[in-house]
Formats: C-alpha cells, structure tokens, sequence
C-alpha cells in the first residue's frame, strides 16, 4: 500500500511539472553554409564558409527565447554533402529552416541581400517575416537548389551580401555587423 501511494504520488509530481514545461518548443534550424574543404566564396583571405559559421553561431548565442531551440546543422569547420545536410534538416523536422550563404558578382557595385525559397512549404510566409527586418533583401523564388527542393519544411536560403561589393563585405567581416544581421534573424523568426 505503502509503494502503491509513492507511486501515485511520483506519478502527480510528474504529471504538474510536465505540464508546466513547454513541449510546444519552436525548432529552428540553422544552415551555415559550405564548409570544411568547400570555402564557397573566397575573396582574398575571407571565405563564406567562416562568415556563415560565424553568423550561425551568434543567431544560437544571441537567442533569449526560451520557446525557439535553435539547432545548427553546421557548428565547426567541416563539410556536409548537400543530400545529408538534407536528410538532417528532414529528421529533426524543425518549424523553419535558414540557411546561410554569401554571394559574389563580376559587377562589384551589386549589393544587397537576397531570400531565396522554393513554391512550397509556407517558405514564403517565412522570406516575408525575414523581409521585413532584412529591409534591402529581394526574395526570389527556384527551386533549382538542392536545399531548396529537398527540404519538406518551410526553408529560405539568405544571401546574406556580396563579398565582392566592399560596402558589403565590411558588414559581413565584421563584430558588429554579423551581430546586427544575428539580430535581424532573431527578430524574424521570433
């Protein structure tokens, strides 16, 4: 009798506290583009993949939101083939996807940031949300890239600037301004 009461007892204990914890957690999964052997754009001694890294990690750091998990796929300097990336993304089945990239252009007065996403999967309720704090950014649509088409949840693709343009490449090199574009994500996705 003594153990039957212990029991109802441990079982009340959990059943209060479950429901004062949050299951209803939004996971959000953070795609820092290129990495290990893959730099992807490369100007001079500055790579996309360490800029992606670098903005990843502060979007996790800088997330104050007890109710968002912000899960990298990418937290150190290694390459992950685009099918796995995806099959990652797709088993963790997050709420949103973002994944991270720098661009590059022959004309080094072109600026400015771009979301990309497919035709499908809420992604476009999500580049408006990243819109409206990325305030120069053009959304386009493709579903020519492989993150883009093979990922089964709301997903965007961020370049975040051109690092052939100096304006932007200043932005994206440096503290300040791979926090302020941490924080603009934050908000969006908050």
């Amino acid at each position: 009798m003594k153990n039957w009461i212990k029991f109802i007892g441990l079982t009340l204990v959990a059943f209060v506290a479950l429901s004062f914890t949050n299951i209803d957690k939004k996971v959000i999964v953070i795609d820092a583009g290129h990495g290990g052997e893959d730099s992807g754009v490369k100007t001079h001694s500055i790579t996309e993949k360490e800029i992606t890294l670098s903005i990843a990690q502060k979007i996790k750091k800088l997330n104050q939101n007890p109710d968002i998990e912000i899960i990298l796929i990418r937290n150190e300097d290694h390459y992950i083939p685009l099918g796995e990336r995806a099959k990652k993304i797709n088993a963790l089945k997050p709420n949103l996807v973002i994944s991270l990239h720098a661009n590059q252009h022959k004309n080094k007065t072109k600026k400015g940031k771009e979301i990309i996403i497919n035709d499908k999967n809420q992604s476009k309720d999500l580049a408006l949300k990243l819109k409206t704090q990325l305030k120069d950014a053009n959304i386009i649509t493709s579903n020519r890239l492989h993150l883009l088409r093979n990922v089964e949840f709301p997903v965007a693709l961020i370049e975040l600037g051109f690092l052939t343009n100096e304006e932007d490449k200043a932005l994206l090199t440096s503290e300040a301004g791979q926090r302020q574009i941490a924080e603009m994500i934050l908000k969006a996705i908050n």
